[in-house]
């Protein structure tokens, strides 16, 4: 084993003299992590070992981790300077080594070490060199070189990107990293695309989001106004009757529409048109009480204007009809003695907001 490796622990150590060694931080950083190692395996937490010497539990398992990738490195052949470096210092650089393959490790480390680079290119060089090792095929003019690996990468972003600064700090990153001269000539030729043109050819067409309707969609039904109104403008009214596979409406000038959910009944009905009431007027008509303070709160009626010929008393319920030029709403249980202008098939009434300040918070609702 090389000179570089730190001498395994003995298991009969005393714990007192280990956690000693990490309070006081002796040694090189192989150090503590045989000494924290040695700990856990005495069943020391590594939450009673950070309690004891400052050694937080993420820091313990970083150079435990690290510890095993350097004597990874050393056992695979790294030079004895890259293992003379790394035992000093640069434990973090080894974690992020640890996702590789051995042989891997050696080559990243070795060209971490030629670079003099940091824990940050660290994690990115080990991420690239893991994503290009499962490529089927080297791609062509790049080699199997941890340099040539992360250029590869920057290549294949900045051909995909459609933003210019982002191809451009693509293309920087791999004229950084690129070893062989027949990868630099792939960057070289990418980069010269820049000049000739701002737009970044498209591996793929674009895509365009494509929905369905659901065959149950809210009706538009016109607004006839609010009660009392005169029978003429009642009648003056056009019917809506849904258009083409979007059921879109032709609207006349200055009408009112308001869109209900598909509820059976209204779906069902011929010639649906809404006509607003107050609650104290619905009451009185239902022979219902009106809670105090809500006399004055709208009501929407949704009246079928088709419902207009008797069939018999299974039709008993509520109609419009007409009483001196003007619209009234009556229940008929018998033959009609007047015209009918319509059946009332629903009430219908506003949103409940129970508190309207805490209403215009959604974070609050969520919560």
């Amino acid at each position: 084993m090389s000179q570089y490796l730190p001498e395994p622990a003995a298991v009969e150590e005393d714990p007192s003299l280990l956690v000693e060694r990490l309070r006081r931080k002796e040694g090189r950083w192989l150090d503590w992590a045989k000494a924290c190692q040695a700990l856990q395996r005495q069943k020391m937490t590594p939450q009673a070992i950070f309690e004891a010497t400052g050694f937080e539990p993420i820091h313990q398992n970083q150079i435990i981790v690290a510890a095993q990738v350097y004597e990874g490195i050393a056992k695979a052949g790294a030079s004895p300077a890259v293992l003379g470096h790394f035992a000093h210092k640069g434990s973090d650089i080894l974690y992020e080594l640890r996702i590789l393959s051995p042989q891997d490790r050696v080559r990243v480390a070795e060209f971490i070490f030629s670079r003099h680079l940091h824990a940050a290119d660290a994690h990115e060089i080990a991420r690239a060199v893991k994503n290009y090792a499962q490529l089927q095929q080297l791609p062509e003019g790049f080699t199997d070189h941890p340099g040539d690996a992360v250029a590869y990468q920057a290549w294949r972003t900045a051909q995909q990107t459609r933003d210019l600064q982002e191809r451009t700090r693509a293309i920087g990153r791999a004229f950084q990293y690129v070893h062989s001269d027949t990868a630099r000539r792939q960057v070289e030729q990418l980069l010269s695309t820049i000049a000739t043109s701002s737009r970044p050819q498209r591996s793929v067409l674009p895509k365009l989001s494509v929905f369905r309707l659901e065959e149950d969609l809210p009706r538009l039904l016109p607004v006839a106004g609010s009660l009392p109104l005169a029978t003429a403008a009642w009648e003056g009214i056009p019917p809506s009757e849904p258009q083409g596979p979007f059921g879109w409406v032709n609207s006349p000038a200055e009408q009112t529409w308001m869109a209900l959910p598909a509820w059976p009944v209204i779906q069902k009905a011929g010639d649906p048109v809404i006509l607003q009431v107050e609650n104290r007027l619905l009451g009185s008509l239902l022979g219902l009480p009106v809670p105090a303070g809500e006399e004055q709160d709208p009501v929407l009626l949704v009246v079928d204007r088709a419902a207009r010929v008797w069939e018999g008393a299974q039709m008993a319920g509520f109609f419009l009809v007409d009483r001196a030029g003007s619209l009234a709403v009556e229940w008929i249980e018998d033959s009609p003695s007047s015209p009918l202008l319509g059946q009332v098939l629903m009430a219908v009434r506003p949103p409940r907001v129970f508190d309207e300040v805490l209403a215009q918070d959604p974070w609050q609702l969520e919560e």
